[in-house]
């Protein structure tokens, strides 16, 4: 009798599984820590909220009716900023585009590109550094996880703001947002209004 070779993957020791096994300790460990004492508990969101990007949630829904599936709201959130990177790119190459046709240059596409990314980057990350601080900010206060909806609305901000706005305010425009347009109606999901549109 032939014996087949099985290959067993989830036994097969790869340098790939001992970075992740190395990422799942340092989280674990942060949990842990974050859980020895009702001071450093109220902290656990901010943990929890980089643990559930890096890896798949351990909880699912249990009464309702809901999809059970490996895709959590953050992976799906996810799929729809990936599916928004084509329009900021193109976002980033039209301010170029209209910046130097305004000045009567012709520039390459790399130099069109460039010059717009220097415009939307800086709004991108006020938006995104801003919005991310006040979810952290209402996690920690109300004692629930960070909720996945601003990552998002964290990309259609910017999307909606003209090129040459402060970046003052983009951060109260994105405060507004997330306060008036999500937290006051109970989070993700609970809000009657586009919170992007809010700010």
């Amino acid at each position: 009798m032939i014996q087949k070779n099985v290959c067993k993957p989830y036994l097969v020791e790869t340098k790939r599984y001992k970075e992740v096994k190395f990422l799942r300790n340092i989280f674990d460990n942060a949990h842990h820590t974050l859980n020895k004492s009702e001071k450093t508990k109220k902290y656990f969101p901010l943990v929890d909220a980089l643990d559930t990007l890096v890896f798949t949630p351990n909880h699912t829904t249990q009464k309702g009716a809901h999809i059970r599936d490996a895709i959590d709201l953050k992976r799906t959130m996810m799929f729809v900023i990936l599916a928004m990177i084509p329009c900021l790119l193109f976002g980033m190459y039209n301010v170029g585009h209209w910046h130097y046709n305004a000045l009567g240059e012709t520039a390459t596409l790399l130099e069109k590109f460039g010059y717009g990314a220097l415009k939307v980057v800086p709004i991108i990350a006020v938006s995104y550094g801003v919005g991310l601080g006040v979810e952290f900010i209402f996690a920690i206060k109300n004692g629930h996880s960070v909720q996945e909806g601003f990552l998002v609305s964290g990309m259609l901000i910017p999307l909606i703001m003209p090129v040459d706005v402060p970046l003052w305010m983009v951060a109260v425009a994105t405060i507004f947002a997330v306060v008036i347009g999500k937290e006051v109606f109970g989070g993700t999901g609970m809000n009657i209004i586009n919170i992007a549109l809010t700010g």
